[in-house]
């Protein structure tokens, strides 16, 4: 079968039970009803952790749907190096884009981050991107899912922040180096986190404490960027210099 996104769909683990799958009620109405699959017909399952299977409906209606696992796709290298997008939350509808959008980029983890320019309480959409981000990776064949972490204070970040980890956060500052240019120094990092601030970027005193704890200040171009455009920059600019836009290969 074809890498055919319609067909694409997350479950959670605990509905893999042995060679059977139980799909959900939305995901049997989207069965039946929008991509009028019936018995037999074959979709992709995956758990979110990598593991993607090849399976047959069994039962297929309006209102239940299971299926039978046929057989597991190869596994797949991991990426390198491991995104962690540390966003500043930003107002509106904003935020459900970079969600989106950075899964499509393939980060390995989002934490929403409260600062002076930021939205409070980001932390009561955390279903509401965990949904955003299901979809989004059914879409682009991604066989993963990002981990959304809770959402924490800027402080907070910064003194859990492990201190072998690259830290670089997006500013438009004097003499501040383009990222392209950081990225020359990064090379073989497993991980590494970007942080990104929200509506009007980081606050000077944020940006000296960032400094403080050995986080890296990078430039994104003469431009000013709303905080969703700077961030799916500076992601984009970090895959095609150090992630998995460098080799050809299996989408993952």
């Amino acid at each position: 079968m074809g890498r055919d996104h319609h067909r694409r769909f997350f479950v959670p683990a605990e509905a893999i039970r042995g060679a059977e799958v139980e799909f959900s009620p939305a995901q049997a109405h989207q069965f039946a009803h929008v991509l009028r699959l019936g018995e037999g017909d074959q979709v992709s399952v995956l758990d979110g952790t990598g593991r993607e299977w090849t399976a047959a409906l069994r039962v297929a209606t309006a209102r239940r749907a299971t299926a039978l696992l046929l057989a597991e796709q190869p596994p797949v290298p991991l990426r390198r190096p491991r995104i962690s997008l540390a966003q500043v939350a930003p107002r509106g509808a904003a935020m459900d884009l970079i969600v989106a959008k950075a899964t499509e980029l393939g980060v390995a983890r989002i934490r929403p981050v409260e600062a002076a320019h930021s939205v409070r309480r980001a932390s009561e959409r955390g279903p509401r991107w965990q949904r955003i981000m299901i979809e989004a990776a059914e879409q682009c064949g991604r066989r993963d899912l990002p981990v959304l972490e809770d959402s924490s204070t800027l402080e907070e970040l910064l003194q859990g922040h492990p201190s072998d980890r690259p830290l670089l956060a997006c500013h438009g500052g004097e003499g501040v180096p383009s990222l392209l240019v950081v990225c020359e120094g990064l090379r073989g990092a497993a991980e590494l986190t970007l942080l990104v601030g929200g509506e009007g970027g980081l606050a000077p005193e944020e940006v000296a404490r960032v400094r403080s704890a050995g986080g890296r200040l990078v430039w994104l171009g003469p431009r000013l960027l709303r905080a969703d455009t700077a961030a799916l920059a500076a992601l984009a600019i970090l895959q095609a210099c150090l992630g998995d836009w460098t080799v050809r290969g299996e989408r993952v």
